[in-house]
């Protein structure tokens, strides 16, 4: 039976304590505030300290202890080293001037506005017209469509504009949101721009090879909309901007909007077909090395072609420890390799635990790893199609079971239409997204019709789901204490379920190995 103790899951214990830790680093807004996070950590150690010394001596061992002390403050190191500086755009709060910028992000079309973010450099002084420098900090860019420099901007343009600049505001909660998991101080609103110089950068040339793979899978497309077309670049590419609002509104009230961003089960695929791919070259000496480092290579690949997000990174962290473990001939545990990758991403980047992908992501995952193993073993169909059907149904429930606290808090809403609408879409997105692959390597027309008429078919679905009135549970409002308040009968749950020992299935050679394993 699966335990998820200290020795089955080291590193549950050193992930939890660094949450804490960047959660205490990110309460000063100051960048250079850090007493009130110093303080909490003083008081923190005294508090273990005495208990230590007093009520509870074996609370843990001294090097236990070391350990969380250790995690905790390095939390807070993280967010004080990673935490941005809006303090030259505040001094500049609404100024209207002449500014000096270059684009970092794919810019989007939005209306009247192309959208990006972009790092600002400098601005010329009304008096002197000297150019002063900013520091360099980020800032969303929004330039006038009717008034850009003759065609869209692109990644890694250099512009030299007029325009007002407004800084983020620390009482608004979307801004607190882009500073947190962005680094965005501010936002500008652009017009007579000119394009100095153009700079090819790293994500420009992939933003560029993204774009060009998007356009083939527009071949076949007989939808006016370009909802199709759209929907197999999402799955396939992580390209969101073809998606129009309200494609999105629909995915988002079926409870389907985790497949527009790629994510586990995206990187799942290809990792699956990687490995089917470069199978043959076990039949070498050292061939599982071989093929192992290959496909760990071309997650990192397809990680980096669909934009680095937090779900991917996560999964694609996850299957190359799982790929490791094939290597070593080695078992891995689930919820251990979870925490690698969370403890990877926090200390990259220690602000996306505020990112609402990350903690979606994480907390899916996490229920899938802690609650489907023991589910499964209470009971499982005889016949090989209800079993699939019913695992894929389970997969679906513990989700969002892992997943409702999250969306009612972020989103005001419960979506138990997904958990019906989850089984069916299971069929058809793995359906394009391999089909999608295989189209791209190998150009074949009729299968770029296929591919268009099943996405047809799964956007027709989803627009006549998202029209009954009991799909979704809208206009909920809840705080985060009521948040984590949800979250105490499912971490009960879990702790149950992984203690009992389930109902043996006799008939199952697949979970009686995994029982075995456990």
């Amino acid at each position: 039976m699966a335990r998820f103790t200290r020795t089955d899951t080291p590193l549950l214990e050193p992930v939890l304590v660094l949450l804490l830790g960047i959660l205490v680093g990110s309460l000063p807004e100051r960048p250079d505030d850090f007493r009130l996070a110093a303080g909490l950590f003083g008081l923190l150690l005294a508090i273990v300290i005495g208990l230590k010394y007093t009520l509870f001596p074996r609370i843990g061992s001294w090097r236990r202890i070391g350990m969380w002390i250790g995690f905790y403050g390095l939390g807070i190191v993280l967010v004080l080293l990673h935490r941005p500086d809006p303090t030259p755009v505040q001094a500049l709060h609404s100024s209207r001037g002449e500014w000096m910028a270059r684009i970092e992000s794919s810019p989007e079309h939005r209306g009247r506005w192309y959208r990006s973010e972009a790092t600002l450099f400098c601005y010329a002084d009304s008096l002197s017209g000297d150019w002063i420098p900013l520091g360099d900090p980020r800032i969303r860019l929004y330039i006038s469509a009717s008034d850009s420099t003759g065609e869209p901007p692109r990644i890694g343009d250099l512009l030299r504009f007029r325009g007002r600049l407004y800084a983020s505001s620390d009482t608004v909660a979307y801004d607190r949101y882009m500073l947190r998991t962005r680094s965005l101080v501010g936002r500008c609103f652009a017009y007579r721009t000119t394009l100095l110089d153009h700079a090819p950068t790293w994500r420009g040339r992939i933003e560029s090879f993204r774009q060009r793979l998007g356009e083939r899978l527009n071949t076949g497309s007989t939808d006016s909309t370009g909802g199709t077309t759209a929907l197999l670049q999402a799955l396939t590419l992580g390209q969101t901007s073809g998606l129009n609002p309200e494609l999105r509104a629909r995915y988002a009230r079926t409870g389907l909007a985790h497949l527009l961003s790629v994510s586990g089960l995206h990187v799942g695929i290809i990792f699956l077909i990687l490995n089917l791919l470069f199978g043959w070259i076990r039949l070498f000496r050292n061939g599982c090395v071989a093929s192992g480092l290959l496909v760990i290579a071309a997650l990192c690949g397809y990680a980096l072609l669909t934009g680095l997000s937090p779900s991917v990174v996560r999964a694609v962290v996850m299957f190359s420890l799982l790929q490791i473990g094939l290597m070593l001939s080695r078992s891995t545990n689930s919820l251990n390799t979870l925490c690698a990758a969370a403890l990877v991403l926090l200390l990259w980047n220690p602000y996306l635990l505020y990112h609402i992908g990350f903690q979606l992501s994480f907390a899916a995952t996490a229920a899938i790893v802690t609650l489907y193993p023991p589910l499964a073993r209470r009971w499982m169909p005889r016949w090989p199609v209800l079993r699939w059907l019913w695992s894929l149904t389970l997969v679906g429930l513990t989700a969002q079971l892992g997943v409702f606290p999250l969306i009612l808090y972020h989103f005001g809403q419960i979506q138990p239409g997904g958990l019906l609408l989850n089984p069916i879409v299971w069929f058809t997105v793995p359906t394009l997204i391999v089909g999608s692959v295989v189209y791209l390597a190998s150009g074949w027309s009729w299968l770029a019709v296929f591919l268009h008429t099943v996405a047809r078919w799964q956007n027709r679905l989803v627009e006549q789901w998202a029209a009954a009135p009991w799909i979704a549970w809208e206009e909920f409002e809840i705080s985060v204490w009521s948040c984590i308040a949800l979250y105490l009968p499912v971490i009960v749950l879990i702790r149950w379920l992984n203690r009992s020992d389930g109902q043996r299935l006799p008939y199952s050679s697949d979970f009686e190995a995994a029982r075995r394993d456990a």
